[in-house]
């Protein structure tokens, strides 16, 4: 008797981002079953993985995955970014996570490391050759439509957040140079030449999060709705 498909809840706080990593992993059915948060299923329900993507979380989602590993209804907790330096994995490991997987993996690469820590490894999958998703792949990000590359797009949303520039280069853990080097990119893709300027260009483009992570997933309360079974 074959193995049931592993139930995956991809976590962002964007909702773009959970469908167009939901999008790469539809084909792989196989291997995983996607359960996105926007639908009815969310915390109430069992998962086995939830795979977290980080894209403009502060502290690389440090205080959400000591979250998802602390719920009820989470299995296991895998991180979904483009950065694989070895302290951020390292970090995430010591919060809760059992795995770190690069977004530059194609679907069935990850969809592969997902079920192997489902199964209890610990996974660290960097992609070979640096591969990058682009704005015509599954992937998709808010600002991809504008040309914005996942980076500059993390910088934007923490821009449209009221972060300055030292706070983004901390929650991304990146120098203040490269935080200034996106945002001079960012101006010149969207046309405007003050940070008021493209935060109120991100708010009219989606930049805005749809939830906070950390908030939904937060532990139970012991009044509050339990696993089944």
């Amino acid at each position: 008797m074959s193995e049931s498909p592993v139930r995956v809840c991809v976590v962002d706080d964007y909702d773009i981002v959970v469908a167009g990593t939901a999008a790469l992993l539809a084909p792989h059915a196989d291997l995983v079953r996607v359960v996105e948060r926007t639908t009815e299923e969310g915390p109430d329900h069992r998962v086995d993985v939830a795979l977290l993507d980080c894209f403009a979380l502060p502290d690389h989602g440090a205080l959400v995955i000591a979250a998802l590993a602390a719920h009820p209804n989470v299995g296991r907790v895998a991180v979904y970014s483009w950065d694989t330096d070895k302290a951020l994995i390292e970090a995430a490991l010591r919060s809760g996570a059992r795995g770190f997987l690069s977004k530059g993996l194609d679907g069935r690469r990850l969809a592969e490391a997902i079920v192997a820590v489902h199964r209890g490894q610990e996974v660290v999958a960097r992609a070979d050759g640096a591969a990058r998703a682009t704005p015509d792949g599954p992937r998709r990000w808010p600002g991809h439509a504008a040309g914005l590359t996942e980076r500059e797009s993390e910088v934007l949303a923490l821009i449209t957040q009221g972060k300055s520039t030292r706070d983004i280069a901390s929650a991304l853990y990146i120098g203040v140079n490269s935080v200034k080097t996106h945002t001079q990119k960012i101006f010149r893709k969207i046309g405007v030449s003050t940070r008021t300027e493209a935060a109120l260009w991100g708010v009219d483009h989606g930049f805005r999060p749809d939830r906070s992570s950390h908030d939904e997933w937060a532990p139970a309360r012991p009044n509050g709705p339990r696993p089944n079974g």
